[in-house]
C-alpha cells in the first residue's frame, strides 16, 4: 500500500495535479505497484537517525563546497582546472551503500563518479592535483553510518 502511495503521489507531482492524467496515471499506478511487488527488491538495512542526521548535513554541506567550488574554478577570469582520473577502492561491499556512494562522489568539490569496476570506482577529477581521498573516505563513513553497517577497513 505504501509503494502504490508513493507512485500515485510521484504522478501527482509529475502531473502537476491535473486531475484528467489520472485516467492515464490510476492505470500507471496500479501496473507499477504490481511490478514492483511482483519483482521485489532486497531489502535495505535499517537506517541510523544519527547517521541519518550526520548524512544530510555532510550532504548539504558538501554540495554548497562543490557547487562553489565548481563555479570559482570555471567561471574566474583563470580556468583552474587540470582534469585528471582517479581510481577509488570502496571499503563497503553493502549494494545499496555503494550505489548511495557512487551516485553522491558527484557533490564533492571537482569529481565525478565516471566508472565502477568491482570494488574501485574510477573518478574524474577537475583538478588532479588535489587529493580526493579524505574526502572521499568521510562521504563513505557518513553513508556506512546511515545503513548502520561496518566498513572493510578502520580508516573509514
Amino acid at each position: 500500500m505504501a509503494t502504490m502511495a508513493i507512485l500515485a503521489g510521484l504522478w501527482w507531482i509529475i502531473v502537476q495535479g491535473r486531475a484528467d492524467a489520472w485516467l492515464v496515471g490510476l492505470p500507471a499506478v496500479a501496473l507499477a505497484t504490481l511490478a514492483s511487488v511482483h519483482l521485489g527488491s532486497p531489502a535495505l538495512p535499517r537506517l541510523s537517525l544519527t547517521g541519518l542526521f550526520a548524512f544530510l548535513a555532510l550532504f548539504l554541506r558538501e554540495s554548497i563546497r562543490g557547487g562553489l567550488d565548481v563555479a570559482r574554478r570555471t567561471l574566474g577570469p583563470r580556468l583552474l582546472i587540470e582534469p585528471g582520473f582517479h581510481r577509488y577502492r570502496m571499503h563497503t561491499s553493502h549494494p545499496a551503500a555503494r550505489v548511495l556512494l557512487i551516485n553522491c562522489i558527484g557533490l564533492l568539490p571537482g569529481t565525478l563518479a565516471a566508472d565502477l569496476d568491482g570494488d574501485h570506482a574510477e573518478l574524474h577529477l577537475l583538478d588532479n592535483g588535489v587529493n580526493p581521498e579524505p574526502q572521499l573516505l568521510r562521504l563513505e563513513q557518513a553513508i556506512v553510518r546511515l545503513f548502520g553497517l561496518t566498513a572493510e577497513t578502520d580508516n573509514v
